[in-house]
């Protein structure tokens, strides 16, 4: 009730006694940033980021504890809140000895997110990788060639006794050549257009790319170039041998198929005027490079035969002709990568002897240590610590020799490095024939004149190095509608660096051209362990598996006289692979999921606030399924308050006090050996990436898309997402549904989805020849179905259905048998000779969101914990919250919920337990006459079949220690208001579960208000079985299919004139042989059996074995065809919890299966002659058109029982996903 009235940021608002000021702000659409606080859990008030101001109190209040009052005045978002804010999350951060995205990312100027592609490589998705890589860079393919790799130097396995990082660049090519050789090649989404238009002066690679990014946008890019073809440094700089010439045209076409034209021989200033771009296009980006060439700065330097090294690659690429050096002696005065290109260049020209000339020390050199190498190899000769004095000339003015000097290093200079010093007297001779000048370069704005001519308001500037002059964060020039990036800014620089600017300036011309205020691109918060301390060997050294790098295979040294390109990229997909597992994983996979990082980011938190000591914590990797990494900790105990209060295991708990804290198991070294349910709450309510899955693949800090979806394991119905990227699925996590509206969900869904990327999967129907299968199509496989069908009698065919498939998938397999083969021999090996007392189970059920209402839960014959857990969560909570008790009855000595009772009955009979108390309480008097009267039939029948038992025989019978055991358990049910009676369907017959409906009758509480019974089942849709007609004795809406109204809908509906009548024992026809052709769908009944020796024996008798499956199970190895499956997030459906809610779900994802269930068995009903719509919808509107009509009044039945009939032949529910999971499951603790 709205009680309490407040002012909440200035606005008078209602609020409720007893509700937090968090509660109420976001009642009211207010968010306020919360770490520690789960609403599910009392308040925690530790990480104190929630804090508000109230008038009148001292301090901030943390708003997830403290409650509201009468008058209260509440601020939740000033300055002295932001400020209080932001110093709880540097302090929290201050600590957070993390990086949160990986060092090789961090390193790259253009923030390519290569931890993220290199899982994605890892995983075989090379054009996935390609997306990932283009979000940054457009020019993977290139840059996988030519780039100087600052990520690869920043890899932290350079710090393992290894000697180098991973190849990532490497790898980038080759997922770059590989979508490009691809039929299904990524093409960037390109947004709507926009009708503006941007010139682009220079085709380089700041120029393409930024015509890429502008064009995705929707805008529309002219990009003018002066050299006769686009490509820049990168054409008519990088040789052919590095970097082919059809490499680079792909690339560029890629680019230009977006939308994007370029025009060679245009050079602004000359042939086009800055005039006609303002009058044309709505602005300017200026990607011009920086390539005029710099001489060697020394006596003599004009001599002939002394070239720029940056003239001599030019020449060479625009005549088309090598140069002539055979027999010549070559000098090449550098060290960077342009000098590479001279002296690699000299040898393929035929020079007899080629020298690199440096001032400094080969580990001073800029240039990438594999040009380094590869030069060697190619017989290049290196004067290190020497520097050009003189240029010699002859009598005609032409190059004789190269007077030199020798150097010694001096203190270091702006670079960092240390300073080159001539040392007296050391003066030497070489001579050459040619010197290449590889020093350096500079920018050429020789248009600059005609843009300031021409510009309306501002000039275009150049700094004191004659760059353009544009803000470093948005290079926006001081003409507005001109922006400018890469070299032409910067000065020489790298291919990386220019594409990274090209992203810069695209963001701001976009800005600009939208109307938008021209701001820097948003900078994330990241965390860095730099921040504590530099990463040393001892770090890592023993932590990480070694793993020597794939190396690169080239030509040969000896063959390299021509320009083909060395590097021939890896020989397989097998190779990248491997050299993607040597990644370390460096970077945190909750990178865009975490909420640390959100809420640094958001208030602009300084990481290095407040220095000082730091935690240094290893990774727990001890759990197969969750690691912990306590260095990502903020001790908000989220964690371990949720597994003890929500789930009950008590399985992790705080170690220590102070600065020391940390999470660890309780009381053990290792979470496997606590009683740690596996169940993954712990990774979903941890805000940052302190417990996270540990996944069998290689994780990254990717985006992710969701699947919304129904669970497929057990009966509660858990709604999931099933998160992905491209396909690939790297979680799942729980999503607000009908029945988990907490998104708890347990380990099933939360570790069970790696089946839906295999790849093994069946994807096409497979027939059996010669004890060998081979793939035919659908209709040869549906043809051969109907001559099987054809060539025997109609009760010689048997359909079994599993509990794992959809409602509307069940309806159809009863209506082709029924309606098509004329046979009403339909069942399920999940319910088979199992008796028909599990079939009213689901009826008068407590419904589940009554159990917080409980005044005492019984779990008869539950093992909830690991069958049904998320029920289990709502008991233990309700236990904790409520302090309510909780009583296990249990032939299990040992079992696995022991410890999360209140009290346990140890038995050694479920069914003559119940009945002992029935029998008790009835004897006694204590039963609910006027409940039975009103509401029950068969009582007296039932009393009497009952009370001719003997009392003292039930009791020995059960299992329990004494008689008074059974008493007191009867009186203390009997007198409970509120008593809810859990029981599975997995521990307990179907008989034991009729007997307790009879308990529940006796005592009056079925169908009441949080009083009654909870049944569990063990699959999905197991009561999909039933309500589907799953049986040869019941039809759908569970009736008999002796029922004139049944038959006469199912004549109209079907369209068939006559229907089958007779029921059979499918069980004695498996074991009899009578059946001839044996249909099963979605069950693995030789995998799942207790006594596989026996199931195999029975379903051998028959002729022909059809089975729909996704995996070659142990009854895919006995069948004669096989039907490829669908998976639920591939069709659209619903299944029916164990409550009986109808649940439905929609594709949402393409199937890899041609056609789905849904389709093959409407296929067949087609082929039949029984028409049939693929719609779920038509399909549940037809089923629903068969159901009974409703009874008004509720009446129960007593059912009387003589026996104990636990004929449970099948585990797992009889599905191979349930097995095949719990198989990898248990073999994972083993390992």
């Amino acid at each position: 009730m709205n009680d309490i009235t407040v002012t909440l940021n200035g606005k008078k608002v209602k609020g409720n006694k007893g509700e937090t000021i968090l509660k109420l702000a976001r009642r009211n659409g207010i968010e306020i940033p919360t770490l520690c606080n789960d609403p599910r859990l009392e308040p925690y008030s530790s990480c104190f980021v929630c804090v508000v101001q109230v008038k009148g109190m001292r301090g901030m209040q943390p708003s997830c504890s403290t409650k509201i009052s009468e008058g209260m005045e509440i601020e939740t978002n000033n300055e002295k809140v932001y400020k209080a804010r932001k110093s709880a999350l540097e302090l929290l951060l201050s600590n957070h000895y993390a990086d949160c995205l990986s060092p090789c990312t961090q390193a790259c100027p253009a923030g390519v997110d290569i931890q993220g592609y290199i899982a994605l490589i890892e995983k075989r998705m090379f054009s996935e990788a390609i997306a990932l890589i283009k979000e940054s860079n457009p020019l993977p393919a290139i840059c996988g060639r030519v780039c100087v790799r600052p990520c690869e130097a920043a890899c932290r396995r350079n710090l393992l006794d290894e000697g180098t990082g991973v190849g990532i660049d490497y790898m980038k090519r080759f997922a770059a050549d590989y979508d490009l050789k691809s039929d299904s090649r990524y093409i960037p989404e390109v947004k709507e257009p926009t009708g503006k238009k941007i010139a682009v002066i220079g085709a380089g690679p700041g120029g393409v790319s930024s015509a890429f990014f502008l064009q995705k946008e929707g805008h529309h890019c002219d990009v003018f170039e002066a050299n006769p073809k686009p490509g820049g440094w990168l054409r008519y700089g990088i040789p052919e041998y590095r970097l082919p010439n059809d490499i680079l045209q792909k690339e560029i076409d890629e680019i230009t198929d977006l939308g994007a034209n370029i025009f060679c021989n245009k050079k602004l200033g000359e042939n086009i005027s800055y005039k006609e771009l303002k009058n044309n296009y709505d602005a300017v980006i200026l990607t011009i490079g920086s390539q005029k060439g710099s001489s060697i700065g020394c006596e003599g330097d004009d001599a002939k035969n002394v070239f720029s090294g940056i003239d001599f690659l030019r020449n060479m690429e625009i005549t088309g002709k090598k140069a002539d050096f055979s027999g010549k002696k070559v000098a090449v005065v550098g060290g960077g990568n342009t000098a590479m290109d001279c002296c690699r260049t000299s040898v393929r020209c035929g020079a007899e002897k080629t020298y690199i000339i440096y001032r400094r020390t080969e580990k001073e050199m800029p240039a990438n240590p594999i040009e380094i190498h590869e030069s060697k190899l190619e017989g290049v000769e290196y004067l290190f610590l020497t520097n050009p004095k003189n240029v010699n000339k002859d009598e005609n003015g032409a190059l004789k020799s190269l007077t030199c000097l020798k150097m010694e290093l001096g203190e270091p200079d702006a670079s960092g490095r240390r300073r080159p010093m001539p040392i007296e007297g050391s003066e030497f001779e070489i001579e050459l024939d040619y010197v290449l000048a590889a020093i350096g370069q500079k920018t050429n704005v020789d248009f600059i004149d005609d843009i300031n001519n021409n510009s309306d308001n501002n000039q275009l500037k150049l700094d004191r190095r004659g760059n353009i002059s544009a803000n470093p964060e948005t290079l926006q020039t001081d003409i507005e509608s001109i922006f400018a990036a890469g070299d032409g800014v910067t000065g020489p620089a790298t291919i990386i660096e220019a594409i990274a600017q090209a992203k810069i300036a695209a963001h701001s011309c976009h800005q600009y051209v939208m109307g938008l205020p021209v701001s820097p691109i948003h900078k994330e918060f990241v965390s860095k362990k730099d921040n504590f301390k530099k990463q040393v060997p001892e770090d890592y050294i023993g932590k990480f598996t070694n793993q020597k790098r794939e190396e690169m295979p080239t030509i040969p040294p000896d063959n390299r006289i021509n320009f083909k390109e060395v590097e021939l990229g890896y020989d397989n997909e097998d190779v990248a692979v491997h050299e993607a597992q040597r990644c370390l994983e460096c970077g945190c996979t909750e990178y865009f999921t975490c909420d640390l990082r959100k809420y640094a980011t958001e208030y602009d938190v300084d990481q290095t606030k407040f220095t000082g000591s730091f935690n240094e914590y290893n990774v727990d990797f001890a759990h197969p399924f969750i690691e912990i990494d306590n260095n990502k900790c903020i001790l908000c105990s989220r964690c371990i308050r949720t597994c003890s209060d929500i789930v009950g295991a008590n399985a992790l708990g705080l170690v220590n006090r102070g600065f020391d804290t940390f999470v660890a198991p309780n009381m053990v070294n290792s979470l496997t050996e606590t009683n740690c349910e596996s169940c993954g709450m712990c990774i979903d309510v941890c805000p940052t990436g302190a417990i996270t899955e540990n996944v069998p693949f290689k994780p990254g800090p990717l985006k992710l898309s969701n699947l919304d979806t129904i669970c497929n394991y057990c009966s509660v119905g858990c709604s999931i997402s099933v998160n992905h990227n491209n396909g690939f699925i790297m979680q799942v996590t729980g999503r607000k549904g009908l029945i988990n509206d907490d998104e708890a969900i347990c380990k099933y869904p939360k570790f069970g989805y790696h089946y839906l990327n295999s790849r093994n999967r069946i994807t096409k129907p497979l027939v059996k020849i010669n004890d060998e299968f081979k793939e035919i199509s659908f209709s040869e496989a549906y043809d051969i179905i109907k001559n099987k069908i054809n060539n025997v009698s109609s009760d010689e065919n048997s359909f079994f259905a599993g509990a794992r498939l959809s409602n509307e998938e069940m309806y159809l397999i009863q209506k082709f048998a029924r309606a098509a083969v004329k046979t009403n021999n339909v069942d399920s090996f999940h319910y088979l000779d199992r008796g028909t007392g599990y079939f009213n189970n689901s009826m008068a059920n407590v419904n589940f969101e009554q159990i917080k209402q409980a005044s005492k839960i019984y779990l008869i014959g539950s093992e909830i914990n690991d069958d049904n857990a998320v029920v289990g969560f709502m008991i233990n909570h309700t236990m904790v919250k409520n302090n309510i008790p909780v009583e296990l009855v249990t032939v299990h000595p040992d079992s696995s919920m022991k410890h999360k009772v209140s009290e346990v009955l140890n038995i050694k009979s479920y069914y003559h337990f119940i009945k002992a108390v029935n029998h008790y309480l009835i004897s006694n008097n204590m039963h609910n006459q006027l409940f039975i009267n009103d509401l029950c039939e068969d009582y007296e029948t039932y009393k009497t079949s009952l009370l001719n038992e003997n009392f003292d025989a039930l009791v020995t019978d059960s299992g329990v220690c004494c008689k008074d055991k059974i008493i007191e358990f009867a009186k203390d049910y009997n007198n409970q208001m509120n008593a809810i009676i859990v029981f599975s369907e997995k521990e307990i017959s179907a008989n034991a579960s009729l007997e307790l409906f009879n308990l529940s009758m006796i005592t009056g509480k079925l169908g009441k208000t949080a009083s009654g019974l909870i049944s569990l089942k063990e699959k999905n849709n197991s009561q999909g079985l039933i309500d589907m007609g799953i049986n040869p004795n019941i039809g759908v809406g569970y009736q008999p299919i002796s029922e004139q109204s049944l038959i006469n809908k199912e004549k109209e509906t079907w369209h068939v004139s006559e229907l089958p009548s007779n029921s059979l024992n499918q069980k004695d026809l498996l074991e009899k042989g009578k059946i001839k052709n044996l249909f099963i769908f979605g069950e693995d009944p030789v995998g799942c059996a207790f006594d596989k020796n026996q199931i195999t024996k029975r379903l051998s008798k028959s002729d022909f074995i059809v089975l729909s499956e996704s995996f070659m199970s142990e009854t895919a190895n006995l069948a004669d065809l096989i039907l490829p499956a669908s998976f639920t997030i591939e069709t659209e459906g619903s299944f029916t919890n164990t409550q009986r809610f109808i649940q439905q779900f929609t594709k949402q994802t393409e199937s890899k299966v041609e056609r789905t269930l849904i389709e093959q068995l409407s296929d067949l009903l087609n082929k039949f002659g029984i028409e049939q719509s693929v719609s779920a919808n038509d399909i549940m509107m037809e089923t629903v058109s068969l159901f009974p009509n409703k009874e008004e009044k509720i009446s129960y039945k007593f059912h009387t029982t003589d026996n104990d009939n636990f004929n449970r032949m099948f585990d797992y529910g009889c599905d191979y996903l349930n097995k095949k999971f719990m198989d990898s499951f248990n073999k994972a603790f083993e390992e």
